[in-house]
């Protein structure tokens, strides 16, 4: 396994240096930056863009992981608990509304995300916080926060075009300020699910003996959910929702023989980093000088690893 780490990771580092010399401006060469040359402009854009897709992959990856692991459900993904489509009408109603600064939808973004959460973990409660009470409640709602925002494309046809690119994801738009904004709440927020891999371990051996253990189930999916909201929802709202890394990222780091949660959070890190950054690079320069939205590179390969690991057996608890 520390053989196939050590590939993950020369791919990784190939895949950054390729997100910074490739792009619809075409083949840079980064060490041009240091020359100060009329390049340096693409390569700090460049710069910020690999930085962010770092990022996101690494968040996303880490939250999925931590979330497979408290529902007990290898098909489960950081959405599952309303950001994606909190955040979508949130970004949406922004763009219809006209608070088009990329400030301001970042804030709406992040603040529909969070309500979709608050509401999702209130209902959830209800219910005992169990695994099937999450997974329900986030689907209900997700639908919910979807017919809405599809409402409000549809009844603002010329806001439209906007509206969707935005919703398939993309990294075309995000700024450095922006991004530093994000990186302190993400960051705690994947430091809170290393902090919770411990416990998270222990839920692997069975809810009966993690609670005979002292390990309260119900806290441990809570905290696990606020950890992984934390997280999510300032990239849902930088580069808005990117399917399936979450989802994928983890169970790519089980095929490549992670076994303990602990390995596989890593691995899902690191994954996901490599799964986002590779997504961007055929973004770019698949239909150059035009972007695909990163939702679709991803459902790309995504789509046929869950078939095949579907049909192999793999993703079986």
């Amino acid at each position: 396994m520390r053989l196939t780490y050590l590939a993950s990771l020369a791919a990784l580092a190939a895949a950054c240096l390729l997100s910074l010399s490739l792009g619809p401006a075409g083949l840079v060469n980064p060490l041009s930056y240091l020359e100060g040359g009329p390049e340096r402009g693409i390569i700090e854009y460049r710069a910020v863009r690999t930085s962010a897709l770092l990022l996101i992959g690494v968040s996303l990856g880490a939250a999925g992981a931590a979330m497979q692991q408290a529902l007990r459900n290898p098909l489960v993904d950081p959405y599952i608990v309303g950001l994606s489509s909190g955040a979508s009408l949130g970004s949406v109603a922004a763009i219809v509304y006209g608070l088009t600064l990329p400030p301001l939808i970042h804030a709406s973004a992040f603040a529909g995300g969070l309500l979709a959460f608050g509401a999702v973990l209130a209902t959830s409660a209800v219910a005992g916080l169990t695994g099937y009470s999450l997974i329900v409640v986030g689907v209900a709602y997700s639908y919910l926060f979807s017919s809405a925002t599809l409402l409000l494309i549809l009844y603002s046809p010329e806001k439209a075009a906007s509206s969707l690119f935005w919703l398939m994801g993309s990294a075309a738009y995000i700024e450095r300020g922006l991004l530093a904004a994000s990186i302190p709440l993400t960051l705690a927020g994947v430091a809170a699910v290393a902090a919770l891999s411990k416990a998270l371990e222990v839920l692997s051996l069975g809810e009966e003996y993690a609670e005979g253990l002292g390990v309260s189930v119900a806290r441990l999916r809570a905290a696990v959910a606020v950890a992984a909201a934390l997280t999510v929802a300032p990239l849902v709202a930088l580069a808005g929702p990117i399917g399936f890394i979450g989802l994928t990222a983890p169970w790519v780091a089980r095929l490549a023989g992670a076994r303990r949660f602990q390995e596989v959070l890593a691995g899902a890190a690191l994954y996901g980093a490599l799964l986002a950054l590779t997504a961007d690079i055929i973004a770019r320069v698949a239909l150059a000088p035009r972007e695909v939205p990163l939702t679709i590179v991803t459902s790309l390969f995504g789509a046929p690893l869950l078939v095949y690991l579907s049909v192999r057996g793999g993703g079986r608890w």
